[in-house]
Parts: C-alpha cells; sequence; structure tokens
C-alpha cells in the first residue's frame, strides 16, 4: 500500500493547490535550492552539501518566494538549530537570485514530524524557530498524529501566512474603517510578554544545558496559555 507523498512534498502539494485557490501565479524555482549563488563562477562560491539541508523546494507564489524544508524527526534544540542554520544558509542562497523587495518577501515553511501538533516540546520549539527573523520570515506546520486530520491542521496552518484570507470567513461583512492588506501575514497571536520570555531565553542559552532551555521555553509558553 503506498504511503503517500512525504512531508516535503505534501506541505509544497497543499500550499500549491491553496494559492491556486486564490488564483496566485505559483512556478517553481529549483535553482532557489541549489548549492551556487546567483553568477557563482567557481567552487569557492558554492556551499558544501554538509552546510545546506538535506531536502528543499522553492516556489514563486504571487509577490512571494516560499522555501519549504522539514524539521528533524525528534523535538530537540540542537537539532532544531541545527536545521535552523542549515535552512538559512540555504535562504540566503535564494536571496542571491533575488531583488531587494523579492528578498523582503522570502518565507521559510518548515514542516514537522507525524504526531508533533500537539507535543509539548514540538510547539515551544516551533514557537521558538518562528521568532528567529534573520534571512527570512519562518513559519512551521506541526502536524497531528492522525493523518486523517491533516486537511484541517494545514488549514490552521495557512491562517497564519500570506494566504490567508480572513475577511472572507467574516460574512463579508467589512467595517468602514478597515483597512486590509491582502498579502500582508496574519499575526500569529503570540503575546508581547511570551515574547520576550523566549529571547530572554534564547539569549541566556550558553548558560544553560539544551534540555534546560527546552524546559523554560515550555514554562514559558504554559504560563502565557493559563495567563
Amino acid at each position: 500500500m503506498s504511503e503517500g507523498p512525504g512531508p516535503l512534498d505534501d506541505i509544497v502539494r497543499r500550499v500549491s493547490s491553496a494559492a491556486a485557490t486564490l488564483k496566485l501565479p505559483v512556478s517553481e524555482q529549483a535553482q532557489l535550492v541549489g548549492r551556487s549563488f546567483n553568477g557563482a563562477s567557481s567552487a569557492a562560491t558554492m556551499l558544501e552539501p554538509g552546510e545546506l539541508p538535506p531536502e528543499a523546494r522553492a516556489l514563486r507564489i504571487g509577490r512571494y518566494t516560499v522555501i519549504f524544508g522539514t524539521l528533524p524527526d525528534t523535538p530537540t534544540l540542537p537539532g532544531v538549530r541545527e536545521a535552523l542554520r542549515r535552512y538559512r544558509n540555504q535562504c540566503v542562497v535564494a536571496r542571491s537570485f533575488l531583488s531587494s523587495n523579492e528578498s523582503l518577501d522570502l518565507q521559510l515553511f518548515l514542516v514537522g514530524p507525524r504526531g508533533s501538533e500537539w507535543e509539548r516540546k514540538w510547539k515551544s520549539l516551533g514557537l521558538f524557530l518562528e521568532r528567529d527573523d534573520r534571512v527570512a520570515r519562518k513559519l512551521a506546520w506541526l502536524r497531528p498524529r492522525d493523518a486523517a486530520r491533516d486537511g484541517d491542521s494545514f488549514d490552521d496552518f495557512v491562517r497564519r501566512t500570506f494566504l490567508a484570507r480572513p475577511w472572507q470567513e467574516d460574512d463579508g461583512e467589512l467595517h468602514d474603517n478597515q483597512s486590509l492588506d491582502l498579502d500582508e501575514p496574519a499575526p500569529t497571536g503570540l503575546a508581547r510578554s511570551t515574547a520576550e520570555d523566549f529571547d530572554n531565553i534564547a539569549l541566556d542559552g550558553d548558560a544553560r544545558t539544551p534540555d534546560e532551555i527546552v524546559e523554560f521555553l515550555v514554562r514559558a509558553w504554559e504560563r502565557r496559555e493559563t495567563s
């Protein structure tokens, strides 16, 4: 029996379908996920495989460029940091092909392993990586344990992206004083106090073990949920 597409192909297919529903043009951008910078003429201007993620895809969607990737199978801070480092490197390669304005709209969508949606450590690490605003904006789709729920879970993910159209879910009623930018991403809803806690924990990371950092992140998230 076929197991269906892998997580990377699955998120690319779902995002492409969501964009098509909105009548946004979609095109593959294979050159953005290679090893060579734009205009590279020698091996010195190429990144080594160990500096890049093992798999990545790139799409142009409307005015946005999106790099797609996968997160590690286990929720550890060192593993997520290493994945982020490699995907940031891939985004640097991608930016070499983009204009200044296009670079501002570069996005990185990372998909988590099966069952990560309600795993406490994954929720905290997902928020941690989304706070990293270096090189590109980052969003994580943490998938449910039951594949039958992928559709609903992905819909929740899309509501946090530039593909969101919340005004279309509001019975078409817009107040006269509302001003909407159709291409602006939906807010994540992360409280300022929680964001500051995450930043302080990350900045003080050298003073703690990886397990302690994850535990501090979990506690910060729990305080947010009960506040």
